[in-house]
């Protein structure tokens, strides 16, 4: 695990991700601030379970506790 450092940017906050997570120029996530202060980054994908088996992505043990509220998705479908 290795520590990093929030710094300022204009009017934004920016964290650097290091190239070690293996993540492309360009690619889009969604950030789910929970109540403890951890911040979840979630790829962006047109639809995630288009042409899978029902029931193929169940993993419990992988759960992020994460359960949206009422719209709160709404935005993030255009």
């Amino acid at each position: 695990m290795s520590a990093i450092k929030a710094r300022k940017q204009g009017n934004s906050i920016m964290i650097t991700i290091p190239s070690s997570f293996g993540v492309k120029e360009g690619e889009e996530f969604f950030f789910i601030k929970k109540e403890n202060g951890s911040i979840t980054m979630i790829p962006k994908i047109k639809d995630h379970f288009e042409g899978v088996a029902d029931g193929e992505y169940y993993m419990p043990e992988l759960d992020a506790g994460y359960a949206p509220r009422e719209g709160e998705l709404d935005e993030m479908d255009s």
